[in-house]
């Protein structure tokens, strides 16, 4: 009987024991929510204000954040900025930012940070020059109000700080110095954070705790951006083939840059979306004038016009998912008009490309085409303008560059011709201009008419005078031809019915903010 009543009380003491080890016990961890990314290629920079390659931008943006940026409609919208006036005379802007907003360093946003991150871009990288001769100065009148104080009028200010193109992000004050005089970790104030870079491998962002949202409505890169995963990983992936195959497999969430054939394949399929939107992003072919047959033969330019067959670029490359790109400033954006729309170059004139390329003095000589060897689709551009280049009697020889060699290239000015591309920018002047003025060039073209220009359209304050002024541009640019817009490419993104949120945008771009994932 004794040893019935130890065993009860032992069983009893041993059930007590189990339920408040049980309720002390930590719950169980929740998994992380990864959002995986295929992209179309390696990132080759993580500092945007030394490089113009699309892939850094379209992985680090989601980390950055600018003054004002660009909106779903491609205008420029306040991003960090709150609220700001502009003198009567056009040339001193007062910026006042917004409060609280913290980098990932845990520092919070000062006017101080702005004064240095403008001063970094005007002292060095591609737009260097641009920001010299635009901003006279720039300075901290107290911790959340910046002045910046401009040598002469630009209508498009506001759009020179929103352009994504080397973008002007805003750094902790001092934060290449910490990091040994070039940035090599990220530090911004967006909704994610850097975590590493393994090349060709994985670029890993993950929620910014920190963060401080912007209650505005989302619209493009600004707005109320909420990072809801913990963890997104940009995997490079430079095959598209072997893109959609991961994202059939699910090894992915979302791939980027797919094709035609993948829209058709993938049609019907329950788990999965594959959808193409016309792009305003379209490539284009640039001229060097330091070196090279091009840089004192007009003749020879205009016959690389002519030999030119877009819709044959279209077809080939786009599956006919593409348009040819007739003018230097994308269809439907406010100053194109008539003369935008009439393209010389619309239709290929073999005849008329021989007898420029006689004109010229032309006698075969090998001429190297440079083109991007990522995304995808450059390359294959470079073997179809290499194809109806040698049809007119022309020696071209394709050269595609990695980034980092690409980069190099395109800031010496040394090609001779140089196939590239213009992601959105929010401002025809921006189009036309950032990279062929003769002081901020660095394919060494010079044509006082053209600098003329880029300087009458930021002087003119009137929506209908700059109209006619970029339509002189554009008469400029084709009958000089210092580069020649190709094609649009379109938007063909992946993503599987586990993704919610995901924003498929005509400006190419990835943003993984407002976006959930589940398993």
């Amino acid at each position: 009987m004794g040893n019935r009543r130890r065993f009860r009380w032992l069983v009893g003491g041993l059930s007590v024991f189990v339920l408040v080890a049980g309720a002390m016990a930590p719950a169980p961890v929740q998994a992380a929510t990864v959002l995986k990314i295929a992209a179309d290629g390696d990132i080759s920079d993580v500092d945007l204000h030394m490089t113009t390659h699309y892939l850094n931008r379209v992985v680090l943006l989601n980390v950055y954040d600018m003054l004002f940026a660009l909106g779903e409609d491609m205008g420029p919208r306040p991003s960090l900025v709150d609220k700001y006036t502009v003198s009567p005379d056009g040339l001193a802007y007062t910026l006042t930012l917004r409060r609280g907003v913290k980098f990932h360093s845990g520092k919070t946003l000062d006017a101080k940070d702005v004064v240095y991150s403008i001063t970094k871009m005007q002292n060095k990288g591609p737009r260097s020059g641009q920001f010299k001769k635009l901003v006279k100065s720039v300075e901290a009148a107290d911790p959340l109000t910046v002045r910046i104080a401009l040598n002469e009028v630009n209508a498009g200010f506001i759009a020179t700080l929103a352009n994504p193109i080397a973008p002007a992000v805003i750094y902790p004050d001092g934060e290449a110095e910490r990091q040994g005089g070039t940035i090599t970790k990220p530090v911004g104030t967006g909704p994610f954070e850097f975590v590493e870079w393994k090349r060709d491998s994985v670029i890993r962002l993950k929620r910014f705790a920190g963060y401080t949202v912007d209650d505005r409505p989302t619209s493009g890169f600004t707005g109320k951006r909420l990072a809801l995963v913990d963890q997104v990983d940009f995997i490079p992936i430079r095959d598209s083939s072997v893109r959609a195959a991961a994202l059939e497999r699910g090894d992915v969430d979302v791939a980027l840059a797919l094709t035609q054939q993948d829209v058709e394949r993938y049609k019907g399929k329950p788990d999965l979306t594959v959808a193409a939107k016309p792009g305003v992003s379209f490539s284009d072919l640039r001229f060097g004038f330091k070196k090279g047959i091009f840089m004192n033969n007009q003749k020879l330019r205009q016959a690389v016009g002519y030999a030119i067959d877009k819709e044959e670029i279209v077809k080939a490359v786009t599956f006919g998912l593409g348009k040819p790109a007739p003018a230097g400033i994308p269809v439907g954006t406010p100053s194109f008009g008539a003369v935008h729309a009439n393209d010389p170059f619309a239709k290929p004139t073999p005849e008329k490309a021989k007898q420029l390329l006689k004109d010229a003095g032309y006698k075969g000589e090998e001429i190297i085409l440079d083109s991007h060897l990522q995304p995808s689709i450059y390359p294959e551009i470079a073997v179809v303008l290499q194809a109806q280049f040698q049809a007119v009697g022309m020696n071209v020889r394709v050269r595609t560059l990695e980034s980092a060699a690409l980069q190099k290239t395109w800031d010496g000015g040394e090609f001779a011709f140089f196939l590239s591309g213009l992601s959105p920018r929010p401002d025809a002047e921006i189009y036309y201009c950032q990279f062929w003025e003769s002081t901020s060039t660095s394919t060494g073209y010079k044509n006082a008419e053209y600098d003329r220009l880029c300087g009458a359209a930021r002087k003119t304050l009137k929506p209908e005078d700059r109209t006619k002024v970029f339509a002189d541009l554009e008469n400029l640019l084709r009958a000089d031809v210092p580069w020649i817009p190709l094609i649009y490419h379109p938007q063909v993104e992946g993503w599987r019915s586990t993704v919610k949120g995901w924003q498929h945008w005509s400006a190419g771009y990835a943003r993984a903010w407002n976006v959930t994932v589940s398993k």
